[in-house]
């Protein structure tokens, strides 16, 4: 995934120029959304220049500047742009949306409640593909959001031109007769194949909040919004085989319907509802190599019913992790972004709930029962987007037993330099009695298997970080207590004390140099259990070099005096690692890495230390305006120190060729083989997406597992399915 704004918790502007807040004054008539920016259509609205470079350059002059003009209607929001540049050296195609990350774009960032506690950003690229992501105070980006707009683009031999209109009611904000947001424009573009990232202000990096710097306002008057009233009902249908007894038989055809809701209370209250809803992901997660580790591994949410709001209950420690609630059969949501106090509340009765015990060296997991689950976060805002806040989870099982936690946090960043923070949490576990796990091991002077028993647990951390132009330090405190657990969150391991301490720095070349990147690190960890006892440390230097052609070296060693692991001490082990890019235009994007050394096998029936490899490569080959081909592979394995005993090997081939038909329409085939359990699977996926919430798609999945030699694959399951759910406007 692609992250917008590269290296933003370091960044802090130092600028002189553009003193004078702006204003956007409403247009009578509305403009024509064509993808061409007229100037005299836009003549009279507020103009602005993108045309400092901050990445790699340090504010340097934009190679390629940008024109802006922003104006509003009652109920909507215009966005004109004109980016120059030579068109032929454009890195731009027809994509899925949120998939133009690596494309020039151009995007704008609005702060709605002027504090900087988010920046919600919309853009699209040369093609007019959109874009949108939410960026929070602490440089933070959740490219899974989305809002609902309109964008076009058109392709000029000097220029490209995207125009945005969005509505005002797919914003949140404190209805007032007069707003003051804050505004920032941004663009990616290519210089000398290097990519460039570029704002309307120079970027001061003392001040690691965005938003809070920006000096361009956006004053509203009259502004209606129409609060929302949407339904999304949806149908599926399925049939499904699977192998038993050596034959392979398909199923019935199965089908099922739901229906959700978005409903707005006020410009900054919603309410979305969900009856029976189908939380399927249309493709599936990238498999794991997790052949040697013992701790549950998270993945992404991507779920858009969860997106909205995702934001305000992120937590350093994870309290709150929304794929824990897997199958709900109902659910409801509000939403309630203040002036000073925001609020969220998610209620739910999953059929289905994911189960985790963390321990010191491993994560007991199962697939639990029916339960009612419940978050709730309030947080107090302050200026700079400082923030205090208060979060609770909840969960109970229908037959019996529950598991909570309560927690504080609070950010409190200094006008300059300086950003300090803290979490605490108490959880109480009231276990049910079930045979989900059957382990006979113990935690500390309880069971891990389920037979009702209460345990308590604390979790804390503090954290204080330096920014400056060249230099960037940190450290940071974490304790999570021998009986911690998060019944709505992801919390894989505990009984642990851990002390981070990191430094590093950063070189800024000047535009016509053939370097554009250099930083060099250093990082420290100390980890000890509750009591103190020493379980891991270890040195960690890196350094990352940056060269014109879309070339890029990552290189670091890490040092590891001792290691103990379930009694095992292993000593003088090291991991050294290598990370090469090279994305010399838009047809080509080659990722390398490879990672060797000597480390413990952790799933050995006795833990050993042995010589691991690690390497793989990831790359984006386009064909044409349309056909991406993205093949990936990767490779670990690990042998005795003498060589004479492989412990483990294998691989992961996956191929994802994605054909865009257009804006709306694509057809995706991913095939992946995985000899680590000699399984293989085939995915076709049809898929009509005009807007984040309206969806249609026909797919079908075969997965294969290998019998013998000389017979190769069978096929175990089969899936084929389609689902249609579409966004009514009420």
């Amino acid at each position: 995934m692609a992250r917008l704004f590269l290296k933003c918790n370091f960044m802090k502007y130092t600028f002189l120029l553009l003193l004078v807040p702006m204003m956007a004054w409403s247009q009578s008539s509305k403009i024509q959304l064509d993808g061409v920016v007229n100037t005299e259509e836009w003549a009279g609205t507020q103009k602005h220049l993108i045309q400092y470079e901050f990445d790699p350059g340090d504010n340097v002059s934009s190679v390629n500047k940008t024109e802006v003009w922003i104006t509003y209607s009652a109920n909507d929001l215009y966005v004109g742009f004109i980016a120059y540049g030579n068109s032929s050296e454009l890195r731009s195609s027809i994509r899925n949306r949120d998939e133009a990350w690596q494309d020039d774009f151009v995007m704008i960032g609005l702060d709605t409640f002027g504090d900087g506690r988010f920046l919600v950003n919309a853009g699209a690229n040369a093609a007019g593909s959109q874009l949108d992501m939410k960026l929070t105070a602490s440089g933070e980006d959740d490219p899974n959001y989305n809002i609902n707009f309109v964008s076009k683009a058109s392709i000029h031999e000097d220029s490209y031109h995207v125009e945005l209109q969005i509505p005002f009611s797919s914003l949140q904000f404190t209805q007032l007769e007069e707003m003051d947001w804050k505004v920032v424009l941004y663009r990616s573009t290519f210089v000398g194949g290097a990519r460039s990232q570029n704002f309307q202000f120079p970027l001061d990096r003392d001040n690691p909040c965005i938003p809070c710097q920006s000096p361009t306002h956006l004053l509203l008057k009259g502004v209606k919004s129409t609060k929302r009233a949407q339904l999304i009902p949806y149908v599926f249908g399925g049939q499904s085989g699977a192998r038993e007894a050596g034959d392979f038989k398909m199923g019935g055809v199965t089908g099922n319907v739901g229906l959700s809701g978005l409903f707005d209370l006020s410009p900054t209250t919603s309410l979305e509802v969900a009856f029976n809803p189908d939380f399927s992901q249309v493709e599936a997660d990238v498999s794991q190599i997790t052949v040697n580790n013992t701790f549950a591994i998270a993945f992404p949410e991507r779920r858009p019913y969860f997106n909205e709001g995702n934001d305000l209950i992120q937590t350093e420690l994870s309290t709150v992790y929304t794929r824990a609630i897997n199958q709900p059969l109902f659910s409801s949501k509000l939403i309630a972004q203040g002036a000073k106090q925001r609020t969220y509340w998610l209620t739910a009765y999953d059929e289905v709930s994911p189960y985790l015990i963390p321990a010191r060296y491993t994560t007991y997991s199962a697939e639990g029962g029916a339960s009612y689950a419940s978050i709730f976060r309030t947080q107090r805002m302050f200026k700079n987007s400082s923030s205090l806040g208060f979060l609770s989870t909840h969960r109970f099982f229908s037959f019996g037993g529950s598991g909570h936690t309560l927690g504080f946090d609070g950010t409190y960043r200094f006008p300059k330099t300086y950003t300090a923070g803290f979490e605490y949490n108490q959880s109480i576990h009231n276990e049910p009695v079930a045979d989900w796990f059957s382990t006979g091991e113990r935690i500390g002077n309880y069971t891990v298997d389920l037979d009702g028993e209460t345990q308590n647990g604390t979790s804390g951390l503090f954290y204080l970080a330096r920014n400056t132009r060249n230099w960037n330090s940190g450290m940071s405190y974490v304790f999570m207590g021998q009986h911690y657990q998060t019944p709505l969150g992801f919390t894989n391991q505990n009984d642990a004390q851990v002390l981070q301490l990191r430094h590093r720095y950063t070189h800024f070349f000047e535009p016509d140099q053939v370097w554009k990147q250099l930083e060099a690190g250093i990082r420290f960890e100390d980890v000890r259990t509750i009591e103190g006892m020493k379980r891991f440390q270890s040195v960690n230097l890196q350094s990352v070099m940056g060269w014109a052609n879309g070339m890029l070296a990552e290189i670091s060693h890490r040092i590891i005096p001792y290691e103990e692991f379930d009694g095992y001490l292993g000593k003088d082990l090291f991991m050294s690692s290598v990370f090469f890019r090279f994305n010399p235009g838009e047809r080509m994007n080659m990722r390398l890495f490879a990672e060797r050394g000597k480390q413990i096998y952790y799933n050995a029936d006795a833990p050993v230390v042995g010589e691991a490899l690690f390497i793989g490569s990831f790359n984006d080959f386009q064909w044409g305006n349309q056909l991406k081909l993205s093949p990936s592979l990767r490779y670990s394995e690990m042998k005795s120190i003498d060589g004479a005993e492989l412990y483990y090997s294998g691989m992961i081939l996956r191929l994802n060729a994605d054909f865009q038909i257009n804006q709306d329409f694509s057809f995706m085939l991913v095939t992946e083989a995985n000899n680590f359990n000699d399984t293989s699977f085939v995915q076709a996926l049809l898929k009509w997406n005009p807007n984040p919430f309206t969806i249609g798609y026909i797919g079908a999945t075969n997965g294969y597992s290998y019998t013998e030699p000389g017979y190769g694959y069978k096929i175990d399951t089969a899936q084929l399915y389609l689902k249609f759910q579409y966004l009514f406007d009420l």
